[in-house]
């Protein structure tokens, strides 16, 4: 069984000064970083892999959540996650070493919520998840090799949003 957290970044600057690429976090986007570690930190399976878009919103916030997680390795910045769609997600997930037993993925939407629809649902059945800004989707996956992951293989254990982590971090 192999682990995938999705971590919607945190909440961004909206000020038209920044390209979208270099948009950085608010500080409220900041604030909530650690609430969403601290959650993801509680998982039976610690992360060992982290893979974000470069974008700087995306940066931020998986630099600040391998921060808060003591995270030993590198991250894998994958330019192609950069407003992905979930099709192109699920092949970048398809390509994590089979050494990973959970995988965080940082990333922006609608890919991310789709991604996390998709691997639930497949199939004609869809999961109506829309993840607001620096949100955490919890799953598991029946598989061995992160190369068989497809639509519709995981189970969604936990949604949580930053406002419902008050509490945390």
């Amino acid at each position: 069984m192999k682990h995938i957290t999705i971590l919607r970044h945190g909440q961004a600057s909206q000020d038209s000064r920044f390209e979208d690429f270099d948009r950085p976090l608010t500080d409220k986007g900041r604030k909530h970083l650690p609430r969403m570690a601290a959650f993801v930190a509680r998982s039976a399976i610690k992360p060992d892999w982290i893979v974000s878009s470069p974008a700087q919103r995306a940066k931020e916030s998986a630099d600040l959540l391998a921060e808060a997680l003591q995270f030993a390795r590198s991250i894998v910045w994958n330019e192609r996650a950069y407003l992905a769609s979930a099709i192109t997600l699920l092949e970048i997930l398809r390509e994590t070493p089979d050494v990973a037993e959970h995988l965080v993925i940082v990333g922006h939407n609608p890919g991310m919520s789709d991604l996390a629809a998709g691997l639930c649902a497949g199939g004609d059945f869809r999961l109506n998840l829309q993840m607001e800004t620096g949100a955490v989707a919890s799953l598991s996956a029946q598989i061995v090799h992160w190369r068989q992951l497809r639509w519709g293989c995981a189970e969604l254990l936990a949604y949580v949003a930053p406002r419902s982590l008050k509490g945390l971090g």
